[in-house]
């Protein structure tokens, strides 16, 4: 990319453990998000699947439904949209295990974490989320595995610049449309 975009440094901050599995593809991202300047996210589809009953601020976001696609019940709050970067860093646990890639966007200094998940059963847990506005996952899968090895360009493209296999887990405009719905039942439940 041109433009200003640098990855955020890490001066102090532990590195990467490249024992870790899914280190190569983080670094493999982040590289591709250097050069691109830019990152795809996908669209952000919620549902509130509340019972018939008064709910509480607290138990709500239990019923809270979140999806990359469409589908019954569920509103459109976002778009597919090619996030504009400021800059990106991975965040590291003190351990090495890499925890997300951190991703702010030029324009409105929105942070957005991206968490990639292996494509198998992992034993042990994810490390935890940094505690950032949004939030996503990356599903790797098995055709991703192989292709680090045998298409590394290709894989980095498609990391960064697909929408495939990446799903919300929070964000502000999901926070707002719960806030509003929740308010919605109390008026309803009184």
């Amino acid at each position: 990319m041109g433009g200003g975009h640098v990855s955020r440094p890490d001066f102090g901050m532990p590195q990467p453990d490249a024992a870790y599995p899914l280190t190569e593809f983080y670094l493999l991202a982040q590289q591709a998000l250097e050069k691109s300047g830019s990152f795809m996210l996908p669209a952000l589809y919620a549902g509130l699947h509340a019972p018939a009953r008064r709910i509480y601020r607290e138990e709500a976001a239990g019923y809270l439904q979140l999806a990359a696609a469409p589908a019954e019940g569920l509103a459109r709050l976002l778009s597919p949209a090619r996030m504009q970067l400021l800059y990106s860093s991975l965040q590291v646990q003190p351990d090495g295990t890499p925890a997300a890639l951190l991703l702010t966007e030029e324009c409105t200094r929105l942070t957005v974490a991206v968490q990639l998940l292996p494509p198998f059963v992992w034993e042990d847990p994810l490390p935890p989320l940094p505690d950032v506005p949004a939030a996503l996952t990356l599903q790797l899968t098995m055709q991703d595995v192989i292709a680090i090895d045998t298409a590394p360009a290709a894989l980095a493209q498609k990391l960064v610049h697909s929408t495939s296999g990446k799903c919300w887990l929070h964000h502000p405009k999901a926070e707002t449309f719960l806030s509003e719905r929740l308010a919605l039942l109390q008026r309803v439940y009184k």
